[in-house]
């Protein structure tokens, strides 16, 4: 089946979805013919998020709050059956990324940030969609990162959190395979990011992303395409990229190779930020 035909009236929860890939996912699935839900903290982006979608207004449903909170996540999943009568499928998309630095330097609070956010959010939007998801037979797929084939220095906690959802994904494939629900996990390589995207810095304070090789960053329509087909052929696992690839290949089988190649970065760029 055609994604596009899979999608058609189907009831789509992306969280994280104000702007980057979640907001492609949801500009995608519009399109399609599906309802849409999407969550975020920032209020102001999305409304403007549903002002720019006004012309499917009817099938989309904007949502304030917090996925690492419960209570907000039982709310947000009643909130959708009596707007739309059912759930198919949950994208787990909410994210934060941090900046360059060592973990002894690292803030508490930015710890517990990343962990909420990335580990949380996945696990508690999950909690709470599983019964609904059950009488539909509809899926979860995880939004996780190639940072999960290899610990990354400088980057300790956005690595832990994403190799997280990797045993998220393992073991929920087992527990709602009898209920018929597809549950899957995609690795995404680096994507082109809105010039208004934040990360998190060591010490807690939002920061502008650092500049990507334009040779490496895929657009984010392309990654959302992508995402959308592995859950209408409803594949397990799927890496993006010919570099995501060769890093996976690289950790799996040749895991000296990958650890040399991160030492460098890592060495690289602690030596760039200390020249200033």
């Amino acid at each position: 089946m055609k994604t596009s035909k899979f999608f058609k009236d189907k009831v789509v929860l992306i969280t994280g979805a104000s702007m980057g890939i979640g907001k492609d996912l949801a500009w995608q699935i519009l399109q399609y013919g599906g309802k849409v839900i999407i969550t975020g903290r920032n209020e102001s982006r999305l409304l403007a998020v549903q002002d720019e979608f006004h012309i499917y207004s009817e099938r989309l449903i904007i949502h304030n709050g917090d996925v690492a909170n419960y209570e907000n996540d039982v709310e947000l999943i009643e909130k959708i059956i009596l707007q739309f009568g059912k759930l198919d499928a949950v994208i787990c998309n909410a994210g934060m990324s941090t900046d360059f630095g060592d973990l002894e330097i690292t803030s508490d609070k930015v710890v517990e940030e990343i962990i909420d956010t990335n580990v949380k959010g996945s696990i508690f939007t999950s909690m709470a969609a599983i019964p609904k998801l059950k009488e539909t037979k509809g899926s979860i797929l995880f939004i996780s990162s190639i940072s999960a084939f290899q610990g990354q220095s400088g980057y300790a906690l956005y690595s832990l959190s994403k190799m997280a959802l990797t045993g998220l994904f393992q073991s929920l494939r087992i527990e709602t395979k009898e209920a018929g629900i597809f549950v899957g996990i995609a690795y995404i390589c680096f994507t082109k990011n809105e010039t208004t995207k934040r990360i998190l810095s060591h010490d807690g304070k939002l920061t502008s992303v650092p500049k990507r090789s334009e040779l490496l960053s895929r657009p984010r329509a392309l990654t959302a395409k992508i995402i959308l087909n592995q859950i209408s052929k409803r594949r397990p696992r799927v890496i993006h990229s010919i570099f995501g690839k060769f890093i996976y290949f690289c950790s799996k089988y040749m895991p000296f190779i990958t650890y040399m190649l991160f030492e460098r970065v890592y060495k690289n760029i602690k030596k760039s930020r200390a020249a200033g």
